[in-house]
């Protein structure tokens, strides 16, 4: 049975995603989650309050 277009695309999508943060440490992972919502924050002009330590 072949996947649909839109599952492949999702799980291409988490693949590269897994590749990315795979070998990050923790405080890595943290830091990089933290660049993406600024970046995801700034393109839809989100305000978003900060818990814990400012990057």
């Amino acid at each position: 049975m072949k996947e649909p277009k839109p599952m492949q695309e999702v799980h291409e999508w988490r693949r590269q995603s897994y590749e990315e943060t795979n070998n990050l440490s923790p405080k890595e992972l943290v830091e990089k989650i933290r660049r993406d919502a600024d970046e995801v924050a700034r393109r839809y002009g989100l305000k978003l309050r900060r818990f814990g330590k400012a990057a």
